[in-house]
């Protein structure tokens, strides 16, 4: 069996395509991201993975939403190579084309591809954003006359995303309750909860293991990207991108005024407030605990938290933990977040194993109680572990891909 795989955030679909692999299935990766975008892209993930690539990993031009409505024909030949896949796995901005594809198909929502992409609310908020064809409008009546087609543009764009999540065969997406809002769009779509499952994937498998250190600082890694301002009209709206950084940057200098550990915290400069991230460091006294990164690769991201006492996850209102936190649980590295754990105590009979805080007091708390209570620790670090080989497999979420596109093979050959 041959399947196909379109859209590749953060390389979560990447490391399904990886098991299935692996279990003895044909894949195809198209990979749409540039080469300043690493953590969308395989090389920056894996050591093994070449470039330029091997034969069944290829690379297209990125996709957009107006190049999807306006010059559909120019994903013809993607198509075809999809098509004579017996399944596809699609993410991000690939689920609009999910009704062109006549095969079944998974969809892995990560993200802006369900609670912006396929959100009818923020229609405005989509025309609202600056794209090249906005050089020819200018200023007065061209200007409303661009913003108008824009704003019809992406309306059906918003309709095809919709009609490629309804037309799946399965869903990835949080556990139910997790993300209200997201559970409310699957709804609306039709996606029903048989339809649903939450593979929460991680390399269990190839995520390297932190290291013995033997001197007394304690080191922190934020492993979000740094957010806590409602977006500006016409960015990226998506209510995960809110980190709750304030949150965590506050937690931080209260854990430091009362404790007397040498710390060392890592913060990587991306993400829409990064610049004000840094001007709030200097305001709360943080600066020489504080040593700044760029964007890393994931292959550098894991190397980091490899070295890490504690990551630091979301602290945001709306959100939940997500692929950097699970790593750092499938690594036993503590992570303090605002992760619900009762939601996964509800749907998985046992809580996440992580130091839930959403309050700077709170993060106080967890930092002091993992530094003055190794052997605590260490007893959390085998839960997180185990826990993760429980929920976070991507062999078992590959087995599962594999069997919904067997069943769906069947019925073609039947009818």
């Amino acid at each position: 069996m041959k399947i196909g795989f379109l859209g590749n955030t953060n390389n979560y679909p990447f490391r399904l395509a990886q098991a299935l692999r692996e279990l003895g299935y044909e894949v195809i990766v198209f990979v749409d991201r540039p080469c300043d975008e690493p953590r969308h892209r395989p090389e920056f993930h894996s050591a093994d993975i070449p470039y330029p690539y091997p034969s069944w990993i290829r690379e297209i031009a990125p996709l957009n939403p107006l190049q999807i409505v306006l010059y559909p024909w120019t994903l013809r030949p993607v198509l075809r190579v999809l098509e004579a896949c017996d399944g596809v796995v699609l993410n991000g901005l690939a689920l609009s084309v999910g009704t062109l594809i006549r095969r079944s198909t998974i969809g892995l929502l990560t993200g802006s591809d369900l609670d912006v992409f396929c959100n009818q609310k923020l229609i405005d908020v989509l025309a609202a954003a600056r794209y090249r064809l906005d050089r020819f409008a200018g200023n007065g009546v061209m200007s409303r006359v661009m913003f108008a087609c824009k704003r019809m543009l992406f309306a059906q764009f918003v309709q095809l995303q919709r009609a490629g999540v309804a037309k799946c065969s399965l869903v990835d997406y949080a556990i139910p309750g997790l993300l209200p809002d997201g559970d409310t769009l699957l709804e609306e779509i039709g996606v029903d909860e048989k339809r649903r499952t939450s593979f929460m994937l991680t390399d269990i498998e190839r995520l390297p293991m932190p290291g013995i250190r033997t001197d007394n600082t304690i080191r922190i890694f934020c492993a979000t990207r740094l957010q806590w301002k409602r977006p500006a009209v016409g960015s990226n709206v998506s209510p995960l991108d809110l980190k709750g950084t304030d949150t965590m940057l506050e937690g931080l200098r209260m854990f430091l005024a009362r404790s007397h550990r040498p710390a060392r915290i890592r913060l990587i400069s991306i993400g829409a407030d990064a610049e004000t991230a840094k001007h709030y460091v200097q305001e709360l006294g943080l600066t020489s605990y504080v040593h700044w990164l760029p964007q890393l690769t994931q292959a550098e991201f894991l190397d980091e938290m490899t070295q890490a006492d504690v990551v630091m996850e979301n602290f945001g209102p709306e959100g939940c933990i997500g692929m950097a936190g699970r790593d750092a649980i499938a690594m036993g590295i503590p992570v303090i977040a605002s992760g619900k754990s009762h939601v996964f105590e509800r749907e998985l009979g046992e809580p996440l194993p992580i130091y839930e805080a959403q309050k700077p007091e709170e993060i106080c708390i967890r930092l002091s109680e993992i530094v003055n209570d190794p052997a605590a620790v260490a007893r959390h670090s085998a839960r997180a572990r185990a826990f993760a080989a429980r929920w976070f497999s991507a062999r078992r979420a590959a087995e599962r891909c594999a069997a919904v596109f067997e069943e769906a093979c069947r019925g073609s050959q039947e009818r």
